[in-house]
């Protein structure tokens, strides 16, 4: 999957650059941390509907598709979101899935990494409406575990400011790319304690590029020191 080949992309990556710059103010940090090539999961805080069109811009020239729930796809009462959804080829998510539908997504989700491309996941599993950081739902640390793939947290905020009049006082977006990291090698199926812990060192990844305001439930820090793995280390 190549959404940045077709046309349609092409001109509504020109139209959302455009309409970002008249809408915000956006300061993009550490996008010298994203590999060039090769597969990547990106996991991002979600704070606003217009996220994600403002992370597929800022990945490009790389190749992204995100996993976004299926309502989106839905023409009513949004079409144009549902226009958006196709158009980047996202993936739909079903929330109340059967386990069939579950493990289907989970297998385009790894072809859309075994072709190369950044596959874009927010952990948390929906818009958090206040801002905060909230807990991880297991499918990024599962994917990334299964996959063997790094994990790069990109950070927003600032976002959260664009709706009623804050769509005409151009707020300051902050978009930051941290840096990518692995998680640990699993000698055996990891338990619900273990992904959760996992789960849970992704969002402090995250937490660690936000504004102390943003941390929600990572304000404390939860005991996952040590079980991380820096690309290029050893088992």
């Amino acid at each position: 999957m190549k959404p940045s080949a077709k046309l349609s992309f092409k001109i509504a990556a020109i139209i959302a650059g455009l309409s970002l710059k008249v809408l915000t103010r956006t300061e993009v940090k550490g996008k010298q941390n994203l590999p060039c090539s090769g597969p990547i999961i990106a996991v991002c805080n979600h704070i606003n509907l217009l996220d994600p069109a403002i992370h597929i811009y800022n990945i490009l020239p790389r190749d992204s598709i995100f996993l976004a729930k299926e309502e989106l796809f839905r023409f009513w009462p949004m079409p144009l979101f549902a226009i958006l959804m196709r158009i980047t080829e996202a993936l739909p998510v079903p929330r109340r899935g059967t386990t069939e539908a579950r493990q289907e997504v989970h297998q385009k989700a790894m072809e859309i990494l075994a072709n190369g491309n950044v596959l874009g996941i927010y952990p948390e599993g929906t818009r958090s409406k206040d801002a905060q950081l909230h807990a991880a739902n297991p499918g990024a640390a599962r994917l990334a575990l299964r996959c063997n793939v790094p994990i790069i947290p990109i950070s927003i905020y600032g976002s959260e400011k664009l709706k009623g009049f804050g769509l005409f006082t151009r707020p300051r977006v902050v978009l930051t790319f941290g840096k990518p990291f692995i998680l640990p090698h699993q000698d055996r199926e990891p338990s619900f304690t273990r992904i959760q812990q996992l789960s849970d060192l992704i969002m402090e990844h995250l937490r660690d590029l936000l504004p102390p305001q943003y941390h929600g439930k990572y304000k404390i820090r939860p005991v996952t020191e040590g079980i991380e793995e820096k690309i290029g280390s050893k088992d």
